[in-house]
């Protein structure tokens, strides 16, 4: 009798939005284990992939150098699955034996790591994003003066502006229906930015220029609040690490999986504009 190889069969990929015992699983993973600094990737685990689970799993997949995408594939089940084990493996921390004392020898010399200087104080610290800024987000978003049904089918203008969920159906404001000028969509790309320039405020703890928070602004709206929030960037940005940001803005060119040039070249510039080369 001849017996075939039984062939693997390949989960289907979780996504925001996505219900099931398998969310609650990962959830419960995530919740599970910590990161490098001993923070729980999350609070509690869930049913539910919303917000916060993909903020802690895009969280995850940066620490483990994967593609920072959101995305519950096999991949990523396999690396979540070994830090649980891994986590597990730790077990309770014991108390060390005790040494006996050694003459303290001289300390070794610490590595040079290369950072920007802490930029100085301004008298008014930035907290909105600047034309200049909004002009620079401009360059990536790609401008339409007429009304159109975005890649989800919804209604949009100008720089990515959405309009409304769902496609173009004749209710739209007449302002829209008509056209509108770049200029007037660079006021309503500002407008859109307004939710990432108060996450930048509320998160960065070290004084940044107005170049530099305008530069956190495109990466936050680009990758979301959530992300912005929980990134390593910001963590070693606050840590008053300025030259971090270029290694840490470089991970974030991926979307499902893949690496693309677009992104590649948005965080060179993002790091060019926040350093001022």
């Amino acid at each position: 009798m001849k017996f075939e190889e039984p062939k693997l069969r390949l989960l289907r990929p979780l996504r925001l939005g996505s219900k099931g015992y398998r969310v609650a699983r990962m959830a419960n993973q995530l919740a599970s284990i910590s990161d490098g600094q001993g923070n729980r990737y999350l609070e509690r685990g869930q049913g539910i992939f919303d917000a916060d689970l993909e903020s802690a799993l895009r969280r995850f997949q940066a620490d483990r150098g994967q593609p920072v995408d959101g995305v519950y594939d096999e991949q990523t089940s396999r690396q979540l699955a070994a830090a649980v084990r891994g986590e597990k493996q730790k077990g309770p921390r014991s108390a060390a034996p005790k040494q006996p004392p050694t003459r303290p020898g001289p300390p070794a010399p610490l590595p040079t790591v290369p950072v920007l200087p802490t930029p100085p104080s301004p008298a008014t610290p930035p907290s909105s994003l600047s034309k200049a800024g909004t002009a620079f987000i401009a360059r990536f978003e790609g401008f339409r003066g007429q009304l159109y049904n975005d890649a989800a089918n919804h209604c949009t203008i100008g720089y990515g502006h959405l309009v409304h969920r769902g496609p173009i159906d004749g209710s739209e404001p007449a302002e829209f229906r008509a056209g509108i000028s770049q200029e007037r969509a660079l006021e309503l790309l500002q407008e859109d930015a307004a939710e990432a320039a108060a996450a930048v405020k509320r998160s960065v703890k070290v004084p940044l220029s107005q170049a530099q928070f305008d530069a956190l602004v495109s990466f936050a709206f680009n990758v979301g609040n959530g992300a912005f929030r929980d990134s390593t960037l910001l963590r070693l940005l606050n840590e008053a690490n300025y030259g971090a940001v270029e290694a840490q803005l470089a991970r974030w060119n991926k979307a499902g999986g893949r690496t693309l040039q677009g992104l590649v070249r948005r965080r060179e510039a993002e790091w060019k504009l926040f350093s001022g080369k």
